[in-house]
């Protein structure tokens, strides 16, 4: 595994087990943006190990799963723009209060930003 691949995967991990601490601990806000850095994270470590270039700046989890060519139909097509979004919402006092108040849909978020690191995560030969 390259080095890159090894500094994304750990900072992805860090970040994962971050959103879940949150979560637990009832900080939603905080697991939505641990969960969208967990997804973007592991995203770069794939695009690292596996396209053989260094991934792009960006937060955007669309723009990394098409630069990555994995395919979302593998999960059901989760609306990962929305997670994309939320890293912008959950920044700004405004925005959070106005995108963020429905508990269901910051779970729904939460859970998407899980599924979605958990199955790049068996994309890694040694995952």
């Amino acid at each position: 595994m390259k080095k890159e691949t090894k500094v994304w995967l750990e900072l992805a991990k860090e970040d994962y087990v971050d959103m879940k601490i949150m979560k637990k601990e009832k900080r939603l806000r905080g697991a939505v943006l641990f969960a969208q850095q967990a997804v973007e994270k592991i995203l770069k470590a794939y695009i690292a190990e596996y396209m053989s270039r260094t991934p792009i700046r960006t937060h955007y989890i669309e723009k990394l799963v098409s630069d990555a060519k994995l395919d979302l139909k593998e999960i059901n097509n989760p609306e990962v723009e929305l997670l994309s979004a939320a890293y912008t919402w959950v920044r700004y006092a405004d925005l959070s209060n106005a995108r963020l108040k429905n508990p269901k849909e910051v779970e729904r978020l939460i859970v998407m930003g899980e599924k979605v690191y958990l199955w790049v995560k068996t994309k890694f030969k040694n995952n």
